[in-house]
């Protein structure tokens, strides 16, 4: 299980990816769930990333945006994707299947992110796997302080989503206010990544990015899963 890690800047990311993170995911914490830096912020640091450590894959979103905005998101889009970074992450909320479908004509690696605050819409998960477009799909909150992903979801319905994806050779990521205490949960899920920010920081969400806490979280998501239960 890999480990996707949220910076918002060029400080952040190097020691992000320093400290063990599998994923550099570019947004700001301070202006929403999938806050957008926007290009002028975003290019700088896929330059410094790609200098350092050129392997490692580089996401960033596009800002929360209304799902009926169509026009806007793709706009958005190919800005994001021509900083260069790998997969651009656009937030879709119950109900956005016409913009599953304009997302998967685009030209960039698309990864939506599916609000699921109220529960999973497998009937949007089934939209977005049919269209057969997109590398992942993700799992996310909008709403940061409700608790965590594992918290607020049955596991049947994270174990489902997982389930339904590896079907269709589809990488599943959870992110979702996730904790230390969620490794256990999570390593029995079993998704591909997990994303964390809250977890990493030294204070909320907003705050400054702490490289210790990235190497520890590491570790314990690579421990067998007996001994992350103990831990």
């Amino acid at each position: 299980m890999r480990m996707l890690v949220s910076v918002r800047d060029v400080s952040e990311a190097l020691a992000a990816a320093q400290a063990g993170a599998d994923f550099i995911d570019l947004k700001d914490p301070a202006v929403g769930a999938l806050g957008g830096l926007g290009a002028v912020r975003i290019a700088p640091i896929v330059a410094a990333l790609r200098a350092r450590h050129p392997a490692l894959p580089i996401s960033a979103t596009i800002g929360d945006v209304a799902p009926t905005q169509i026009d806007e998101v793709l706009r958005r889009v190919a800005e994001v994707a021509a900083c260069g970074v790998d997969y651009v992450k656009v937030g879709v909320a119950p109900g956005g299947e016409a913009l599953l479908a304009a997302l998967a004509d685009c030209d960039a690696a698309v990864v939506p992110v599916i609000l699921a605050d109220a529960g999973v819409d497998i009937a949007l998960v089934q939209a977005a796997l049919a269209l057969g477009a997109f590398p992942a799909l993700m799992l996310d909150t909008a709403d940061k302080g409700a608790g965590s992903l594992i918290e607020r979801l049955d596991p049947s319905a994270l174990f489902a989503f997982v389930a339904a994806l590896r079907r269709h050779a589809c990488l599943s990521g959870l992110a979702g206010a996730l904790r230390g205490v969620d490794v256990p949960a999570l390593r029995e899920i079993a998704p591909d990544f997990v994303g964390f920010r809250s977890a990493v920081c030294d204070g909320p969400r907003a705050g400054l990015l702490d490289p210790v806490r990235v190497r520890a979280l590491r570790s314990r998501l690579a421990l067998p899963l007996r001994a992350v239960t103990r831990a």
